[in-house]
């Protein structure tokens, strides 16, 4: 993670079309999304539920596609997320009436804007040396797995936040029957060891030109 989040390498968020190479591997971490549920949201995608900002992953649009019926839901946006200015970047795009959060990624097929962002992040992890088959985008899933079960996450918590069906449990819960509080707490479990990434992260958005004044 140090490797690929160095911000000598990593994508600036200074730079207008680096958005979805910045913002979508960081929520892909934090949140455990598949790399196209969050490459395909719209700006009125985050909404506000209870008052906590949340990411809404749907397939009711004609551009947009999930996995399964389990893969929609609503999640609370993880804090750390919010901490680096992400809500900054959404009101700016909804301030210039944009209607994809990532304006910068085209559909190739129905339902899919993820094309230009797997392939660069293949390139990215090539560039920076980290190799191996089971070394791709895919595996910030896994890895949200990994440590959500290290800080003990409920199984029907981790399932309503990732749009799981009934993993290691015995009946249907999906993420809109969760409470979005209580789901917040839990996914504010999530943590890694990246405070200086981040910090240099945080100073490079507020020179960004959706924060500036």
């Amino acid at each position: 993670l140090h490797k690929i989040f160095n911000p000598k390498t990593y994508p600036s968020p200074k730079m207008r079309n680096n958005q979805a190479k910045f913002w979508v591997p960081i929520i892909a971490l934090y949140h455990g999304c598949r790399l196209n549920e969050i490459c395909q949201l719209d700006v009125t995608d985050i909404v506000s539920k209870k008052g906590i900002p949340c990411i809404s992953i749907h397939g009711n649009d004609k551009d947009k596609s999930v996995k399964n019926k389990t893969s929609e839901r609503i999640i609370p946006i993880h804090p750390q997320i919010i901490e680096l200015g992400f809500l900054r970047y959404v009101e700016f795009q909804r301030k210039n009436k944009a209607k994809k959060l990532f304006s910068e990624l085209t559909q190739i097929e129905r339902g899919r804007y993820s094309n230009s962002v797997q392939h660069w992040f293949g390139r990215y992890l090539d560039k920076i040396d980290i190799t191996g088959s089971d070394k791709v985008f895919h595996s910030f899933r896994h890895t949200f797995e990994t440590k959500a079960v290290e800080v003990r996450i409920p199984a029907e918590y981790q399932n309503a936040l990732c749009g799981w069906a009934d993993r290691g449990i015995g009946q249907r819960l999906y993420g809109k029957t969760k409470d979005i509080k209580v789901m917040l707490e839990e996914l504010s479990k999530i943590s890694y060891p990246l405070s200086k990434e981040l910090k240099e992260f945080k100073t490079l958005i507020q020179e960004s030109f959706y924060c500036r004044k």
